[in-house]
C-alpha cells in the first residue's frame, strides 16, 4: 500500500491539477492523506468535490509546516509512503 501525504495552506492554486496527477498514478487500495493547515481560500473546497474514498481530509491549524507534515505521516497506513507539497504538479 502506498500513502501519499500532502500539507495544504491556501493551496487552490495547483492544488486540482495536483490531485489529478497523484490519483492517476495509484491503485485502489492506496491513500492520499491531506492535512490542511487552517486555509482560508478554496483549497478545502476543492478537495472535498473529489468523491474518492483514497482521499482522507484533515483540517487542522498548526500554522506550522513540518507539523502540519508529520500529522500527514502519522496517519497514514502505508508500507510507502510519498511527501508532496501542495504545488508539485
Amino acid at each position: 500500500m502506498i500513502s501519499v501525504c500532502i500539507a495544504t495552506y491556501n493551496g487552490e492554486k495547483y492544488i486540482k491539477e495536483q490531485l489529478d496527477s497523484i490519483i492517476n498514478q495509484l491503485d485502489k487500495n492506496d491513500e492520499i492523506i491531506i492535512s490542511d493547515d487552517g486555509s482560508s481560500d478554496n483549497t478545502i473546497k476543492i478537495i472535498e468535490s473529489y468523491k474518492d474514498g483514497r482521499i482522507v481530509l484533515y483540517k487542522n491549524s498548526f500554522k506550522n509546516v513540518v507539523l502540519n507534515f508529520e500529522f500527514a505521516i502519522d496517519k497514514s497506513k502505508g508500507d510507502y509512503i510519498f511527501l508532496s507539497d501542495q504545488d508539485d504538479i
